[in-house]
């Protein structure tokens, strides 16, 4: 399930940010305590975003996890952040999920979406 890939990159805290198919845009922090990974801060919101992420998704919709890494970039002393982005299809009461490759996370990240011209990298950023 998709919320298993999602969990699998989160190793302390994470932020997936979630475009439907109507363009509206949803972000939930994911928090790691052992094994168990929290969403959000209440209760119920795990199922609300499950909920998003079905009804959002038809046809498609996107989403970005950064995921909070305990690795220390040596030239600028920052934490590393991981990106990571998936192209989602609702299929009834499940998703159908694609990785977008490293490649194309890094593009899609450094290019301005109006002009297409770069963007200044972001630092301790790691395409995944």
């Amino acid at each position: 399930m998709f919320l298993a890939e999602l969990e699998s990159h989160c190793n302390s805290s994470a932020i997936a940010t979630f475009l439907n198919s109507d363009g509206e845009s949803f972000a939930i922090d994911l928090n790691r305590q052992g094994h168990k990974v929290t969403y959000g801060t209440d209760l119920d919101i795990k199922e609300f975003f499950v909920a998003k992420l079905l009804g959002g998704c038809q046809p498609h919709g996107s989403l970005i996890l950064r995921s909070f890494t305990p690795d220390i970039d040596e030239f600028t002393q920052l934490p590393i952040k991981e990106l990571r982005g998936y192209v989602l299809q609702g299929t009834g009461n499940d998703l159908e999920f694609e990785k977008l490759p490293p490649k194309v996370m890094f593009a899609c990240h450094n290019t301005d979406a109006e002009t297409g011209e770069p963007l200044p990298l972001e630092q301790s950023v790691r395409y995944c």
